[in-house]
């Protein structure tokens, strides 16, 4: 049986990886730390959905062998490379990698575009006995001023609305650990919330609503989109000095097989 994948969730990716690089965050050491704990030495890492690489390079140094996973040639082609780091085109349910073959998997600001139950499977297959699934998302937006949430929010629910008619699907991140209590297969599930301080700019917060996949989107098809684009930067510059910091809100779950 064909197992299920979107190529509108997909394609949606492409076009913007400058922005992309240059404004979202890298995983902070804390969560590397935390799935650490419960893989203290990784020889195989694979990071299944890495996009650009942002959530691969933070391996370097941990584990021989590295392995980002992406189905997007644009992003893929786009990821940094490192020492140990290895880009193969895949899918979340058909990675191509061996049975019983990685210590710890990672998903990082993507199981939410991806089919769940096909997924965990294909998950459950690569995982070495006793390996983590480690998923984890940061909230959005960071917390950086009640107006620039307030219109970041508003900003992003306006181009969702365009989302549904291209077929795009877009997952619950709260029913994770429901989700994989339910698959059954997992020997122990745990949710571990951390949060990372960054340095900011105004450019960096604008770059950072314009990383998202649904305004992007909707930019590609509504030019009078870019006037709620400009009220976004207007109240950016208006509450935002030229340097600041923001918050990332991360919530990792972790599943071990």
């Amino acid at each position: 049986m064909n197992k299920p994948i979107n190529q509108a969730n997909i394609d949606r990716w492409s076009g913007y990886t400058d922005v992309y690089n240059a404004s979202r965050p890298v995983p902070p050491a804390i969560l590397k730390q935390s799935i650490m704990l419960y893989a203290p030495a990784p020889q195989v890492v694979v990071d299944i959905g890495c996009g650009t690489g942002l959530s691969t390079q933070i391996w370097q140094g941990t584990a021989p062998q590295i392995i980002g996973i992406e189905p997007n040639d644009d992003m893929r082609n786009a990821a940094l490379p490192g020492e140990n780091i290895e880009y193969r085109p895949g899918y979340s349910n058909e990675t191509g990698l061996p049975n019983d073959f990685a210590d710890i998997i990672t998903i990082s600001q993507a199981l939410h575009w991806m089919d769940i139950d096909s997924t965990l499977e294909e998950v459950h297959r690569v995982l070495k006995p006793g390996g983590v699934l480690a998923v984890y998302d940061c909230d959005w937006p960071p917390a950086v001023h009640w107006q620039v949430e307030q219109a970041f929010a508003a900003l992003h629910h306006q181009c969702l609305q365009l989302d549904k008619p291209r077929g795009v699907v877009q997952h619950d991140k709260s029913s994770y650990i429901r989700r994989f209590r339910a698959f059954g297969k997992f020997s122990f599930l745990r949710e571990i919330v951390c949060h990372s301080a960054e340095p900011c700019t105004p450019q960096r917060m604008i770059d950072l609503a314009l990383s998202q996949g649904a305004i992007q989107d909707a930019r590609k098809e509504d030019a009078a989109l870019q006037s709620a684009i400009d009220a976004f930067c207007d109240v950016v510059h208006t509450h935002c000095p030229a340097n600041f910091d923001i918050i990332f809100s991360y919530r990792l779950r972790l599943a071990i097989k």
